[in-house]
């Protein structure tokens, strides 16, 4: 149970769930909820925001914005907001 409790605590691993989560969910609206699909470029941010992250993680690992809490939110916050702006 320890082994996977440490592995849900690894800051690769939460990025990767919250940016699997945001591509489902924006794969789900783009087909079923909105008018238009999504496009390419848009669909793009989120998993931007994750790749960002891990590159930042690397060279500044001790720094404030390097919290992973604060890139799982920008990565699920930049994903509604897609949604949302794809919406209107």
């Amino acid at each position: 149970m320890d082994n996977i409790k440490n592995f849900f605590k690894s800051p690769h691993i939460q990025i990767a769930l919250a940016t699997g989560f945001s591509i489902v969910i924006m794969a789900y609206f783009s087909k079923r909820v909105l008018k238009e699909p999504i496009g390419f470029l848009t669909l793009a941010i989120p998993p931007f925001l994750a790749t960002l992250y891990e590159t930042l993680l690397d060279k500044y690992k001790e720094r404030k914005f390097c919290t992973t809490w604060y890139w799982v939110v920008a990565i699920i916050a930049s994903t509604f907001l897609v949604i949302f702006f794809s919406w209107i």
